[in-house]
């Protein structure tokens, strides 16, 4: 019965620093995608594309804020990510395919983080980050489409 209950508390040790990794690698990369798309913004003239990237730089920065909150909810602490170095593109198709792909990865590590959070607000929160980078997504489809009738 001890054994059983020590292995359980390692676990749930080894969980939670899992849990916390996660929630700042999601904070890198909701820095770096602020960051990207306001060079992507900066990329062209057109009000039409600015309009639905824009909407994804903006979430960017709420999620990261989101993100500050969970961290704090589980640690006690606050945490501040450095604004990163983003890589160039010489045309903003490129940026905008590699944009898609990473709204999907986002995705796919969010719902490990949502699954792994210990109440229901926690979650609700992710929920609502998830459902903004599957619209990103669909937003840069339709950017890259755009981007292919020039």
């Amino acid at each position: 019965m001890y054994q059983q209950n020590y292995r359980d508390i390692k676990d749930d040790m080894n969980t939670s620093k899992n849990l916390i990794d996660l929630i700042i690698e999601a904070m890198k990369d909701e820095r770096h995608d602020r960051v990207k798309y306001k060079m992507m913004m900066d990329m062209t003239k057109k009000d039409k594309i600015k309009e639905q990237i824009r909407f994804a730089y903006e979430d960017e920065g709420k999620h990261y804020k989101m993100f500050q909150y969970i961290f704090y909810q589980l640690t006690g602490k606050q945490i501040d990510i450095p604004i990163p170095e983003v890589e160039e593109y010489d045309e903003l198709i490129d940026a905008v395919e590699t944009s898609i792909n990473g709204e999907l990865a986002a995705v796919e590590l969010y719902r490990k983080i949502q699954s792994m959070l210990p109440n229901i607000g926690l979650r609700d929160m992710l929920f609502e980050i998830i459902t903004d980078e599957q619209e990103h997504a669909t937003r840069f489809t339709y950017v890259f489409s755009m981007l292919n009738e020039d």
